[in-house]
């Protein structure tokens, strides 16, 4: 083979797997300067693309060197070998509170998210902010405290990541809810680059008046978005201090209540998820100089859900946008319990050009509860998932009396987990689950027959530690569990 010339050697090299390329690095020192070749691993990217949480563009693969390149892969296959493997070790980055009223106070964390996939956040209901750096998925695992902040005045309840994934906004008000404030950290956003001691900048300060509580913000827009009543929202410029009142939609009759569950802005729209119905509706144009102007006046759009749902809950993944000369769309995935029916995953698509629109399309289940007629779960692929039990129609549940207590979805939407406990039983579960590519990729869902989500326990927990908020992490596998008590837990 060291006869051939080199051209025809890589070519020969980047029709074998990882697996093989990786032996062949220790063959000998010829080949194995084949192995590190950049070019060997950029045509690997596309050939690795069904195991990679999102797909990456050419853009971001230009500016990755050889040695990220191939540890982007070879962290990807090591998560999809692991993730629905039983963990057995855990790791406790925080106690418990000590405090003996536990049971008739508020949960000890409200927030619990992976940040950039190095960073783990942490959002107290006592005024605490933690924000903890993760080592690599290969090393021994370590939890490095990055940025603490307490206050007995300010409380954290909203927080978001900026689109270069360099600047971590956080949301807090004022205990006397009479005021809002909006903190940053800048994050490393290198896996080897070294930064000085993180600081917390205040950005921005505003007036909020009761009962107004702050659900999201955008650190580039620099936005935040109140709920009010079931009546209103308000939209606030935390720098310049404009703010506009959006009324909310009238609630069907056979409503008795249809609260924000959450709310995300896309684009030159706000996205606002209720428990009957999810809703878009236009960003004021006196507030919004950071979105471009538009000649035409956009309509509100609204979706409505089966009368029998109501999701009081959701985990959203990062939006995504396709856009061009004539078209402009927006999607993400959501994670949802109904208390009486189970899991439900589904797709928002949000068309802003060329005629707006709003579509929820199902594109998996999990019944837990009562039957439902609305959903028919559709088997997955062979080749997509161990010989199983054939899924049963979606009006006929075997686990009926189960109880989901927190459930997360990625940013990506890969991959996602639940905590759930039997009445029969004497522990908590924690059960992985994975999107095949198709799933994610929603043109080639059949929305009429979404699939049965089929879950692995991985993890058991003792009944006493009720978890209240989890997280997930599609990069590195990572799952976080916060118990009600305050406790965090790294699986």
């Amino acid at each position: 083979m060291q006869n051939l010339p080199v051209e025809l050697q890589l070519q020969i090299v980047s029709f074998l797997d990882v697996k093989t390329i990786l032996s062949l690095r220790k063959t000998c020192t010829s080949l194995s300067q084949f192995t590190h070749d950049r070019s060997l691993w950029l045509d690997l990217i596309p050939r690795m693309s069904h195991i990679l949480p999102r797909p990456l563009s050419e853009s971001e693969t230009a500016t990755l060197s050889t040695l990220e390149l191939e540890h982007i892969i070879k962290t990807a296959m090591h998560v999809e070998q692991v993730w629905l493997l039983p963990r057995k070790d855990s790791f406790l980055v925080k106690e418990r509170c000590d405090s003996d009223d536990i049971e008739n106070s508020i949960p000890r964390v409200r927030y619990l998210a992976f940040v950039s996939d190095h960073y783990l956040l942490s959002l107290g209901s006592e005024g605490k902010i933690n924000l903890w750096k993760i080592n690599d998925v290969f090393a021994p695992f370590a939890a490095e405290v990055f940025v603490t902040y307490a206050s007995s005045t300010w409380y954290p309840c909203a927080y978001h990541l900026n689109a270069t994934g360099s600047v971590l906004a956080i949301a807090l008000t004022h205990v006397e809810l009479v005021a809002a404030r909006v903190l940053t950290i800048s994050l490393d956003t290198g896996s080897s680059s070294e930064l000085g001691p993180p600081i917390l900048v205040t950005q921005g300060e505003f007036s909020i008046f009761p009962p107004q509580v702050i659900r999201a913000i955008d650190a580039d827009l620099e936005f935040a978005l109140l709920s009010n009543t079931a009546l209103s929202f308000e939209v606030v410029n935390w720098r310049t201090k404009a703010q506009a009142t959006i009324a909310l939609r009238a609630n069907d009759p056979g409503d008795l209540w249809n609260g924000i569950t959450a709310m995300r802005i896309c684009g030159p729209y706000i996205l606002v998820f209720r428990m009957h119905t999810v809703e878009a509706y236009p960003l004021p144009s006196h507030i919004s100089s950071g979105v471009e102007e538009r000649s035409d006046i956009l309509p509100q759009l609204t979706f409505r859900f089966p009368h029998t749902m109501t999701y009081r809950r959701v985990s959203l993944t990062k939006t995504t946008c396709i856009k061009d000369d004539e078209s402009e769309t927006y999607g993400l995935s959501a994670l949802a319990n109904d208390l009486f029916h189970g899991i439900f995953h589904f797709h928002v698509k949000l068309t802003v050009r060329a005629l707006p629109s709003l579509s929820v399309s199902p594109l998996g289940v999990r019944p837990m509860a009562v039957a439902s007629p609305q959903f028919i779960a559709a088997p997955l692929p062979e080749d997509l998932s161990p010989p199983l039990a054939p899924p049963v129609p979606f009006g006929i549940v075997q686990d009926t009396r189960t109880f989901v207590s927190a459930w997360a979805l990625g940013d990506y939407g890969r991959r996602g987990i639940w905590v759930a406990r039997s009445r029969t039983s004497m522990i908590r579960t924690v059960v992985a689950f994975t999107n095949p590519p198709d799933v994610i990729n929603t043109a080639n869902v059949d929305s009429e027959r979404p699939r049965l989500i089929n879950g692995q326990v991985v993890h058991d927990i003792p009944l006493r530690d009720d978890i209240t908020v989890c997280a997930v992490s599609d990069t590195t596998g990572r799952m976080a569990l916060a118990s009600w008590a305050g406790s965090i837990t790294i699986l």
